[in-house]
């Protein structure tokens, strides 16, 4: 019993540290490294962006780092990846709140960590730091309101095309995670229109995941579709109290495939089918990986990666991070002053996402984007 106590609070204590570092690195990282430099939007959005891109690269590879590290998270890989310059919609189920979180580990390996960009619910623009730095990427906040929905992403999009930028975006069709009531929302949705019941995931909402595609094919910034099943054999974190508790998942299982524009259908309705047909599809192989625990079976080989690189590339955000830690505290503790920037840079933040929808739709207004 003592034993299982202290394993207890050593989870709960990484927990916290997770939550802790993941502030503190936003929280400043926005204020002192990407807030100064925000003006040069209006100047000179293409090398801006990619400034910021770098920072926030960075920043990812420490987030992604710590649970790797600290968590001793194991990650497997199967089925064949495009290219990690493909400028792609990538679509995936959504198990637990933190899926996004835990692509990190797919991005950093087959993909392009720094171009990683997610739609995500409108809220979520107003949380501290990571909030902030989520609308400076040019993150897709959605409200679930249609109309209003569908200029925010012909906006970011927008914006996308005007600075020749080759987005890698994540979009959940499902709109929310699966819990039990989700999926009891899910099952009445089936049984009002006479469609099969799912265990695994939830049935697909596919007006955004068109229009998504459609817009991108319209920009020309669309290479490929990219179909993601993510599955957690083991521990399942379904919210922030998992997260701050140290429950995270010990294995993530990632199942990929893609499929070149050509082969995206263009209308709304075959588009429409197009995703629920890959839902289906996942239904069946999450029913086949919880059964056995693992992605073998599907036909698709396990992808290698260099760790190697990897590693180097954890140590180096480890470094860096950890050095900025220190000076942040420095700063903060020998000059005052520093507080009244943070403070005026936390209300700026605060009436940019509250008054402008954020700072990524204040930049797509800049442009003259519709």
């Amino acid at each position: 019993m003592a034993k299982t106590n202290i394993e207890s609070y050593w989870r709960c204590f990484r927990g916290i540290s997770f939550v802790f570092l993941i502030f503190y690195s936003t929280y400043f990282g926005t204020i002192f490294l990407l807030t100064p430099i925000l003006p040069l939007f209006f100047i000179a959005p293409v090398y801006t962006k990619s400034v910021t891109d770098k920072i926030i690269w960075a920043w990812k590879l420490y987030c992604v780092s710590i649970y790797e590290v600290i968590f001793q998270t194991k990650v497997s890989i199967y089925g064949r990846v495009p290219s990690n310059e493909a400028s792609n919609l990538m679509i995936m189920n959504h198990r637990t709140r933190f899926d996004w979180l835990y692509l990190f580990s797919y991005q950093v390996r087959h993909a392009s960590t720094r171009r990683y960009t997610i739609s995500l619910k409108n809220g979520l623009k107003y949380l501290p730091g990571i909030g902030w730095a989520m609308q400076i990427a040019g993150f897709i906040f959605l409200d679930r309101k249609w109309e209003d929905d569908q200029r925010t992403i012909s906006k970011c999009l927008g914006v996308y095309k005007h600075i020749d930028y080759r987005p890698q975006i994540l979009l959940f069709p499902e709109g929310t995670d699966l819990t039990a009531n989700t999926k009891k929302r899910s099952d009445a949705h089936a049984e009002k229109n006479n469609l099969p019941k799912y265990n695994y995931v939830l049935h697909p909402r596919t007006t955004g995941f068109t229009h998504i595609v459609q817009s991108m094919k319209k920009d020309e910034i669309l290479d490929c579709v990219t179909d993601i099943t993510i599955a957690y054999p083991k521990t399942i974190p379904q919210n922030e109290m998992d997260i701050i508790k140290g429950n995270f998942p010990s294995e993530i299982h990632f199942l990929i495939d893609w499929f070149p524009n050509k082969e995206i259908p263009t209308h709304k309705d075959d588009l429409d089918n197009w995703c629920k047909e890959k839902w289906s599809q996942k239904e069946a192989v999450l029913k086949e990986f919880y059964e056995k625990k693992s992605f073998d079976g599907t036909g698709q080989e396990a992808l290698r990666s260099n760790e190697s690189l990897i590693g180097a590339l954890f140590m180096y955000s480890w470094v860096a991070w950890s050095t900025w830690h220190v000076f942040v505290t420095y700063v903060l503790w020998s000059y005052p002053l520093a507080w009244v920037y943070v403070a005026l840079c936390t209300v700026f933040y605060f009436c940019v996402s509250k008054y402008t929808q954020g700072f990524n739709i204040l930049i797509a207004k800049a442009m003259n984007i519709q």
